[in-house]
């Protein structure tokens, strides 16, 4: 029990309010998980206001279900955010621009000021909940970064007073009013989206990755040091197939612009055929998922195959779709961790290649981070520490990773889970989950995104 001093007299007065500090991400101290868990009970919310300097659709689109179901039993649902520094992407306006909650912007246009203010407020009939800090309404301000919060639980009736004199206190955000608050509406966005200053997602990454400091280095560099911290939680399936369906209708447009131009038989029309659907991996796309997991369906394992007029053995290797790598670079690293190595090409033109294509060498972008593999009910199948190649061939537009462990464990239609783990000893976490187990069955419901590819594979 706190007993603070009341501002007129400077004496105690009972009170239930408790105040806990919160330091992220350290054990559950994640504030999407707190945020996450004061928005279950449907029935007993009466208010949420959200208020962020940044926004991004990652997040935002996790709490999307539990918001509008609030609003649809009547709460009042509002959001306020920020759209200085480039924090905030037209993606994420037009998103919220949709929603029947109240969305208000919040921007002063006088030069030099910022809006940064971070605050989560949950009211219920019993009980209030505000969370004041440095986590933005992003993927790293709920769960990845290092950041502080005071959070607040007020008991209702008996801390009403102290209550309203906290929101009193922090009105000026969570109920703004005046000429820099503007309410969200579709003619609103309209004016938002043309502005410059605010940018694309596709903008935001560009200049994120000029900016990131301490990543991945040719050379040993013992500047910054490393600890393991906890990701994020899992991305709600549906936002899955809004990436993945924006990100497919981009390439389609790119591959009729370069049909449109060029003939099969014209130089260009060669040239975009060498580059094929992998030139893609290299442009920047319309949206991006940032998973905790890949989930995929195994392809052939075993056996020979026709390969140059020649029967060769499968070397366990296994494809993964150009569509799943364009949407989650991050996730794979892709290019940053990959370095080009180039296989000069011998011998005589094979009689069945294509007269018209170019005899070039092979060229590859590799890496090999350390991955820890495992089936899933077979403790002796499990390895703990293994480098595994990863790699895109760029003379046929394949992505693939190599593991003969997997090739030896594992049948066509089984699926593998790939986790980014990141914990100072590996990189990835693959587990082999066979036909007919609970977690197979589990995993199905997932791999839902097909595309040009006839496995399944999915994000989570």
């Amino acid at each position: 029990m706190i007993q603070p001093a009341t501002p007129a007299t400077g004496e105690a007065k009972d009170t239930k309010m408790e105040v806990r500090f919160i330091a992220q991400p350290e054990g559950n101290a994640q504030l999407g998980t707190i945020l996450g868990s004061a928005l279950e009970d449907i029935a007993s919310v009466k208010k949420v206001t959200i208020v962020s300097a940044f926004a991004s659709r990652t997040t935002v689109m996790r709490l999307k279900k539990a918001l509008l179901a609030l609003h649809a039993a009547e709460a009042k649902v509002r959001i306020v955010v920020g759209v200085d520094m480039g924090g905030t992407s037209k993606e994420v306006l037009t998103e919220l621009a949709a929603w029947p909650v109240e969305v208000l912007i919040f921007k002063n246009k006088k030069s030099g000021v910022t809006f940064h203010p971070k605050m989560y407020l949950v009211e219920k009939a019993s009980s209030a909940e505000i969370l004041v800090g440095s986590n933005n309404l992003t993927d790293g301000g709920f769960f990845k970064n290092y950041e502080a919060a005071a959070h607040v639980t007020y008991a209702l009736p008996a801390d009403r007073a102290a209550y309203l004199r906290g929101t009193t206190e922090l009105a000026k955000f969570l109920a703004p009013t005046g000429p820099v608050v503007k309410r969200l509406d579709q003619a609103f966005l309209q004016k938002l989206v043309a502005r410059a200053d605010i940018p694309s997602e596709a903008e935001a990454r560009v200049r994120a990755r000029k900016a990131k400091v301490g990543g991945k280095s040719p050379t040993p560099d013992d500047t910054f040091g490393f600890e393991p911290t906890p990701g994020a939680k899992a991305l709600p399936v549906e936002f899955q197939e809004v990436v993945l369906s924006a990100n497919a209708h981009q390439s389609d447009e790119i591959q009729k612009k370069k049909r449109a131009k060029s003939t099969r038989r014209s130089p260009a029309g060669i040239a975009a055929r060498q580059a094929g659907k992998g030139a893609l991996l290299w442009i920047e796309t319309v949206a991006q998922l940032f998973p905790t997991a890949f989930y995929m369906e195994l392809n052939a394992t075993k056996g020979t195959r026709a390969a140059e007029g020649k029967r060769r053995n499968i070397p366990g290797e296994q494809r993964i779709p150009l569509g799943a790598i364009w949407s989650a670079k991050d996730f794979w690293g892709w290019p940053s961790n990959y370095e080009k190595s180039v296989n000069p090409r011998k011998g005589p033109r094979p009689a069945t290649s294509d007269p018209d294509e170019e005899y070039v060498d092979r060229v590859y972008y590799n890496w090999r981070p350390t991955w820890e593999i495992a089936q899933i009910g077979d403790a002796s199948r499990h390895i703990p520490s293994k480098p595994i190649r990863m790699y895109y061939y760029d003379n046929s537009s394949d992505f693939r990773f190599t593991s003969g462990d997997i090739a030896d464990w594992g049948e066509p239609g089984d699926i593998v889970k790939i986790e980014r783990v990141e914990d100072g000893t590996v990189e990835y976490r693959c587990q082999l989950a066979k036909q007919g187990t609970a977690e197979h069955d589990e995993w199905s419901a997932i791999c839902k995104a097909g595309g040009h590819t006839e496995r399944g594979y999915g994000f989570s």
